[in-house]
């Protein structure tokens, strides 16, 4: 429609022009459409009116409407309202018409699909229940209503079944309200809350529900006796009905409990990412095992028997354990104390996915270790039995660095040297067999307990050496020659050592030794004598006590002699310039005093500790096996410059036996 104002083209159902406002005189005098009067009530417009105190009455202003129309009057907000007011009702009514068209349609099928809830009978006939005679029954009796039907229309009336029916291709049956007889056809269909003009299961259902039979039936059950009994019966079902419900939501309850616990139990096995892997390393040259543990990313893996957690990065976490760890209790705080060469390790690993998941176990992580004993090599006496005849017996032995060694119940362990030696001086007494216990932990090792028996024979005369006795010589040798031709002035001058004791008052003391000065008070048992060592290395002095009628008592005291570097190294040989003379005449070097310098190219053994030293040079090869008597403990690839005497030949090489080591830098 054209706006007699602006003269812009409208749609035809617009009041009032889109471009400028103003009024569409054919749409604003047209009647609503009867589509609008049948589905739409609008509601009455309200105005309101406010009076001010001291007003009696104020009138309204009246539009002229001969006032000339100006568009830039119109209120735009309040059109815009309009449109979107109109455009909203005609959506409105388009979905209630298509809700309409929609209920129809399944109006019309479920009287189509209908089924008799109730059979027709037929009280004339036989009825044996066969179920093609009832239906033939059915059609018949359907085709007498029908027909019957057909009579009383009348022609010209037009016929509409139902909601929208349509009478060309559906015609539905009716029937006699009051004929008890009459089938009763019946979907299930009920419309939904929702839909406009939706009826009740009552209004919906066919009238044919409610005849004579059911009214008679719903008249009996208003019979008290009958209330009571459907009363008392409905009870027990409903307490039945309960009782199953419990029954089946415990059942249920249980089973999902246990579907639960097994998913959340085999959850871990399930993960295919999550496997633990165990392989064997080392530690600063110690034993060790790798546990790696691959799963979930950032979840938490804790280990209960170190107690510590850690967290899968990468897919997996990493954790190395020294095998000490499980055995050593002075460096673990976890370890337990065992006795045995193995021990059996138990890991138990868990995992956590998130702060606030469980702890699950993972299978357990088992393997075995080996418990090394702490190492002691006896140096005096060379076995743990041995014949003494002293009182006073030097037990040394060789022990590792900063291990913990207790002899005869006293730790010396601040007394151990750097070559690893430690001694300590026991008390025999001539009883037979004296036991001196020994006891030896080494860092990272199992303790090493031993007992040693020294066995000195009972006397029938007392001998005994004074606890002041020296075992160790290290000053010049005194032969019997050199002394004998010394002054009185020479000999005082002389370092020479005694040894004293006591004895059985009147006993005679005889000395199997080279020595001097024997000194004896036949009335307190004293004796003193000055050997005389022309011997490196042990010396036994041998003392004898007699007394007649008894048996001699037998004391051997060993000395080991060894003059100091001073003196020692005074008289060596190079061994290098003197190498092949050595080989070709060792009988009668030995004992001779020779130096050389080389590296140490293999250890032969550690108790004592043997080693083959290269002294050559340019090139060429001397080998010179040696045995370490010094107080430096050799190490491989180490250049040292040694000194010792010939002792003799191993295989192909000259053996010596080496007194003073130094350290060199070549």
């Amino acid at each position: 429609m054209k706006c007699p104002h602006c003269g812009a083209w409208n749609q035809a159902y617009l009041p009032k022009c889109n471009r400028c406002g103003a009024p569409l005189a054919a749409n604003t005098e047209q009647k609503p459409a009867s589509w609008e009067e049948a589905m739409h009530s609008k509601k009455p417009s309200l105005s309101v009116v406010q009076f001010e105190p001291g007003e009696e009455n104020i009138a309204s202003p009246v539009p002229d409407e001969s006032a000339a129309y100006d568009p830039e009057s119109l209120d735009r907000a309040e059109l815009t309202d309009e449109l979107e007011e109109l455009q909203k009702r005609r959506e409105e009514g388009r979905q209630r018409i298509e809700q309409m068209k929609a209920q129809a349609e399944r109006m019309r099928r479920s009287i189509r699909e209908a089924e008799i809830i109730r059979p027709v009978q037929d009280s004339s006939a036989d009825y044996s229940g066969d179920s093609a005679v009832i239906r033939r029954r059915q059609q018949a009796k359907q085709v007498r209503y029908t027909e019957e039907r057909d009579e009383e229309a009348s022609p010209n009336q037009e016929q509409t079944y139902g909601y929208f029916g349509d009478p060309v291709y559906e015609r539905p049956l009716a029937y006699d309200d009051d004929d008890r007889e009459a089938p009763i056809y019946y979907d299930g269909y009920t419309p939904d809350s929702g839909e406009q003009g939706s009826l009740t299961d009552k209004e919906y259902m066919p009238r044919r529900i409610e005849t004579r039979a059911a009214r008679e039936e719903a008249l009996e059950s208003f019979n008290p006796d009958h209330r009571r009994k459907n009363r008392a019966s409905r009870l027990v079902a409903k307490l039945a009905l309960g009782l199953l419900c419990c029954a089946l939501v415990g059942l249920g309850g249980a089973f999902l409990a246990r579907q639960y616990v097994m998913h959340q139990g085999m959850q871990i096995r399930e993960d295919n990412e999550t496997r633990v892997e165990l392989t064997e390393t080392t530690v600063d040259d110690h034993p060790a095992h790798t546990i790696t543990i691959y799963g979930r990313e950032n979840a938490t893996v804790y280990i209960k028997e170190t107690q510590t957690s850690y967290v899968i990065a990468d897919g997996k976490v990493t954790l190395t354990i020294p095998d000490y760890m499980w055995y050593d209790t002075e460096s673990s705080t976890f370890a337990t104390a065992v006795e045995t060469d193995t021990m059996d390790v138990t890991v138990t690993p868990f995992i956590r996915y998130s702060q606030e998941g469980d702890q699950y176990a993972l299978d357990p992580i088992e393997y075995t270790v080996d418990v090394p004993l702490s190492p002691v090599y006896l140096l005096s006496p060379s076995t743990v039995r041995a014949e003494v005849g002293v009182s006073i017996y030097e037990v040394r032995l060789n022990v590792e660095l900063g291990s913990t060694v207790i002899i005869d119940g006293t730790n010396v362990s601040t007394l151990i040297r750097e070559t690893g030696n430690v001694s300590k001086n026991v008390q025999v007494l001539p009883v037979g067999e004296n036991t001196i216990s020994v006891s030896v932990k080494s860092k990272y090792c199992r303790e090493n307990k031993m007992e040693i028996v020294l066995y000195r024979a009972p006397q029938e005369i007392p001998l005994e050496l004074a606890a002041t006795v020296l075992v160790e010589w290290n000053y010049e040798p005194i032969s019997e020659e050199k002394y004998a031709a010394a002054s009185d002035e020479e000999r005082a001058k002389m370092q020479i050592p005694s040894i004293s004791g006591t004895t059985l008052p009147g006993a005679t003391i005889t000395v199997e030794f080279p020595h001097r000065n024997l000194e004896q008070d036949f009335e307190t048992g004293k004796f003193s004598f000055i050997p005389l060592f022309s011997t490196l290395g042990n010396n036994d002095v041998v003392i004898r006590a007699s007394y007649e009628g008894k048996a001699d008592s037998v004391i051997t005291h060993t000395v080991y002699y060894m003059p100091n570097a001073d003196v020692y190294t005074r008289k060596a040989w190079d061994l290098n310039a003197q190498y092949t003379d050595l080989l070709n005449y060792i009988s009668m070097r030995k004992g001779t005093i020779y130096t050389g310098t080389g590296t140490i190219t293999r250890i032969i053994s550690t108790a004592p500790q043997m080693a083959i030293m290269d002294i050559g040079t340019n090139g060429f090869e001397k080998l010179v096996m040696l045995e370490n008597s010094s107080k430096t403990t050799w190490q491989v690839g180490t250049t040292y410059r040694i000194y010792g005497e010939a002792y003799g030949l191993y295989d192909t090489m000259p053996r010596l036996t080496v007194r003073y080591t130094y350290l060199t830098d070549e």
